[in-house]
């Protein structure tokens, strides 16, 4: 291509023949409307060009579709000259090196576009000049997008000096996507824009940044939030985290499920992991997380636990159906100060997994937790006890759940006890439904519970396996220290001789208010209902009436008991 300047293009701009530098007399058209500024002629959006090198809709006056026989210095020329032109899309470039900076020299001296989208693979050294002159000189520029140009670190820096030296700091939105920036490159950009009040968006996803804390402190107050969320909502909930405006009543949901709930975040492709982990962690009023899904990935996955573990004001953590490696939450059980309940509900503990869990308890530097759920977790005997074993510090837990684990049998029954015995006193629920307990599991852990001086609530429903003879054996329980206030039996089948059982044990108790079962599968006939009716009121002699049982207020279903944390 032979050497032209400026001078050229000025002495042959009006009488060049339009159809000998373009390969169409579409392009020529449109050459002819950027020379005679004509643009506002074209049809559709005002102002907009858009240079591709793909086939496109011939009619379309808003695209010039580059091919062979095409221009580029002319075209740059006119583009550079226009003063009509408010939105530049620049979606490819000649191979040809001398074309590139042919068309980027005259490109470079626009004045008018408002709105510049560049997005073609290049190494960003061939063009960097000619375009860190355009930003510096576009006086009316406001959206910035350069995509997938190879960034080196000298080149960021020319683009940040170009930032700097703008005397108009318009923009209030830049993307820098797919550019292979580095974290110092990305830095020496970031603080360019310090003077730039009115940027709104800036996106920077896809680049070779690493994902450190320095990265997200260095991005937070100004990366664009709709660039790494998929909805509105999620969005909103992100700026709450971000800037302390989390209402410190509200629990935050993250689920796989939509909510209308203001506080349900829903996260679909398009939400960044990793930013949402590092606002949880930055936050300082949010104190009930609710974690019911976690990211398909590895990667996803370790970017949000490493957010989510530095935060120190959550309360309390509910998982629910996630596949969790507790290794990866280890630090936050370690050292968040103000957990005081932690429940786990359908996460298959593994014995490694429970191994993980009971060393994060076990080196846990606050034993403040009041609340500990391990409900439907697959756990064995075995992983039980290695998480009971860490419990040992715990004196201050007050409800304790280990519903839903068939497997943990008498073994599990025993790790229990050792918890219940170091939390006497101050053990006020413990939840052992569903657990497959025969009548030797219960006599085992009645033994402990007589120890329970300050246990209000035990809830046994749906061990089916329960007969008469381990109901015999709460009458220990009944009889004890402990100032137990509701039993739940549900879905047992006590039957009479169970009944007359619980009857006999709770003669003389002076604590138990709520004696819960199912009575249409309870098994209890007539003659089970005449032993609680006698319990209650013993018409036989006038001490026995006084001495009848005036604590129990209910026998039956019906009965709603709300357990909820502190």
């Amino acid at each position: 291509m032979e050497s032209r300047d400026s001078n050229y293009y000025d002495l042959r701009a009006q009488d060049v023949k339009l159809e000998d530098i373009t390969s169409s007399a579409h392009n020529a058209e449109i050459l002819r409307m950027l020379r005679d500024n004509d643009i506002a002629s074209i049809e559709g959006e005002e102002g907009a060009l858009y240079i591709v090198d793909y086939d496109y809709d011939s009619n379309c006056d808003d695209f010039v579709i580059v091919k062979e026989g095409d221009d580029w210095g002319w075209l740059g020329y006119f583009i550079g000259r226009n003063k009509q032109i408010r939105d530049l899309r620049l979606y490819c470039l000649p191979k040809d090196r001398d074309q590139v900076d042919a068309f980027m020299e005259g490109m470079k001296h626009n004045r008018s576009v408002e709105e510049f989208d560049f997005h073609h693979v290049i190494e960003g050294d061939s063009i960097i000049e000619n375009l860190a002159s355009f930003i510096t000189n576009s006086c009316h520029l406001k959206e910035l997008r350069l995509v997938d140009i190879h960034f080196g670190f000298d080149c960021a820096r020319r683009l940040a000096v170009a930032l700097i030296q703008r005397q108009q700091k318009t923009l209030t939105r830049l993307s820098l996507k797919f550019n292979n920036l580095s974290n110092e490159a990305l830095e020496e950009i970031t603080a360019a824009l310090s003077g730039y009040k009115q940027l709104e968006s800036l996106c920077v996803e896809e680049n070779l940044s690493r994902r450190d804390q320095k990265y997200y402190d260095m991005l937070a107050q100004i990366i664009d939030l709709k660039c790494i969320t998929s909805s509105k909502k999620n969005a909103e909930i992100f700026r709450r985290l971000r800037d302390d405006a989390w209402d410190e009543n509200e629990d935050l949901y993250i689920t796989d499920y939509d909510s209308d709930c203001d506080e349900y975040f829903c996260a679909e492709e398009g939400d960044d992991w990793g930013w949402l982990g590092y606002f949880i962690g930055k936050n300082e009023q949010i104190r009930g997380l609710n974690l019911h899904c976690l990211p398909e990935y590895v990667d996803d996955d370790d970017a949000f636990m490493e957010g989510l573990c530095r935060n120190q004001s959550i309360e309390h953590l509910d998982i629910r159906r996630c596949d969790i490696d507790f290794s990866s939450l280890s630090p936050f059980i370690i050292y968040s100060r103000n957990l005081r309940a932690l429940e786990l509900w359908n996460v298959d503990v593994s014995l490694g997994n429970a191994s993980n869990l009971a060393m994060a308890l076990s080196q846990r530097q606050h034993k403040s937790l009041t609340r500990f759920v391990l409900s439907r977790n697959n756990l064995s005997s075995e992983a039980l006890a290695e998480i009971t074993a860490a419990l040992t510090g715990y004196s201050s837990l007050e409800s304790f759940d280990v519903s839903g684990n068939v497997l943990i049998g008498r073994d599990g029954c025993e790790s229990l006890g050792a918890i219940i015995r170091v939390a006497a006193m101050h053990l006020e629920q413990v939840f052992h439904s569903d657990d497959n307990l025969d009548d030797e599991d219960l006599q085992t852990l009645v033994a402990a519970l007589t120890n329970a001086t300050t246990l209000r609530l035990l809830h046994l429903s749906r061990n089916r396996s329960i007969t008469a003879a381990g109901l015999r054996a709460l009458s220990q329980l009944f009889s004890s220290a402990c100032p137990l206030e509701t039993l739940f039996l549900e879905k047992i089948n006590i039957g009479d001789e169970g009944a007359e059982a619980l009857a006999d044990g709770l003669r003389g108790n002076t604590t138990l208010r709520h004696l819960v079962l199912t009575p249409n599968l309870a098994g209890i006939t007539n003659t089970g209902w005449a032993a609680f009716s006698r319990l209650l009121c013993d018409t036989s002699s006038i001490n026995n009436t006084y001495r009848s049982n005036h604590t129990l207020e209910h026998i039956g279903d019906n009965y709603c008991y709300m357990s909820t944390p502190d």
